[in-house]
């Protein structure tokens, strides 16, 4: 039998005490969604936010934003991404036209534009036709970079303040693609 003693008491009252204390602070912490809907994306993104709602007719539609977002765009990278405040990747489409357009925020211009020039960097260093495509061109009076992976159709990356922005323009004209860096801010 056992027999009841004061330290054994007081060994009960302190476990007794931590399980509710434990329990009261877990209660009070809040958890994320673990997979916001698109809307919620849309809603409380920055970086979903500076996308122009229409783009030469076409409405726009956030594919993914926040960590999402992050996490695809890690995914389609070799290089580090590093020091992003938010970012969302964005389609326009009709029939027979699709831009594919990220929008990433940096803490601030210095760091937008350092880590425009490392993707830059990682683009020489990958080499074929992303290497010998690049080129840093004018369009709509931003400095922009301008490569073509496959030899035909052409992807433009600039900063802006402390966003870069990325599109993949298809089966638009040289005239649309200059209206749409136009319309980005």
């Amino acid at each position: 039998m056992y027999k009841i003693t004061t330290k054994r008491i007081i060994l009960i009252a302190i476990i007794l005490a931590l399980i509710v204390t434990a329990s009261a602070y877990l209660c009070t912490l809040e958890f994320p969604a673990s997979h916001p809907s698109s809307s919620e994306a849309e809603e409380v993104s920055a970086a979903a936010e500076i996308a122009p709602a229409v783009l030469l007719g076409m409405d726009k539609l956030v594919v993914a934003s926040g960590l999402d977002a992050l996490q695809r765009v890690k995914h389609s990278h070799t290089g580090n991404i590093e020091q992003i405040s938010d970012v969302a990747i964005v389609h326009y489409m009709n029939e027979d036209r699709l831009l594919t357009l990220w929008t990433t925020l940096y803490p601030n211009e210095t760091i937008a534009w350092n880590e425009n020039e490392k993707m830059v960097l990682g683009i020489c260093k990958w080499g074929g036709n992303w290497t010998s495509e690049l080129k840093e061109i004018t369009v709509a009076g931003k400095q922009v970079y301008q490569t073509s992976p496959d030899g035909m159709s052409y992807h433009y990356f600039w900063t802006d303040d402390d966003w870069i922005f990325y599109i993949i323009p298809h089966n638009f004209s040289q005239d649309d693609v200059v209206a749409i860096i136009g319309a980005v801010p």
